[in-house]
């Protein structure tokens, strides 16, 4: 879970890199309108993309912890644990924040209960991604 979340961290913080510098005269044609003009909205997604692909090293970091041998590891399991944590409590309130604005919004309800939907899978992955890690933690301290 931790290796495939890096990777759509990444992705995800690339992509919003190229929307920053490329396609922010596009993006905003298709949103509603905006209380910020288009040089605002690309500070924005770069800021974000920045973030995401901050994220997305971390996990890198995690992970390439995790796969050491005995040295490390534990200091992996603990950043893994807050890590995963944390980003499960982040995604379970996006998913409730989609779901409030979908009940809101007609017009951009599918998206919203589909961005809603990941964020949920996502909170649940990590959530699960945590406890493991925490068992772990667990069961090295006791030995």
């Amino acid at each position: 879970m931790l290796v495939s979340g890096a990777v759509a961290w990444l992705l995800g913080g690339i992509v919003g890199l190229g929307l920053a510098v490329l396609g922010t005269d596009w993006l905003s044609s298709v949103l509603p309108p905006l209380a910020i003009d288009v040089e605002a909205l690309g500070g924005a997604l770069t800021a974000m993309a920045l973030a995401m692909v901050t994220i997305g090293a971390a996990h890198v970091v995690v992970v390439a912890g995790l796969r050491r041998e005995r040295q490390g590891r534990r200091w992996a399991r603990s950043a893994g644990v807050v890590l995963a944590s944390v980003l499960a409590a982040v995604l379970f309130g996006l998913a409730a924040a989609a779901m409030s604005s979908a009940a809101r919004e007609a017009g951009y309800t599918l998206p919203l209960v589909g961005a809603a939907l990941v964020a949920t899978a996502g909170t649940v992955g990590y959530a699960l991604v945590a406890a493991r890690l925490a068992r772990e933690l667990g069961s090295e301290s006791a030995s």
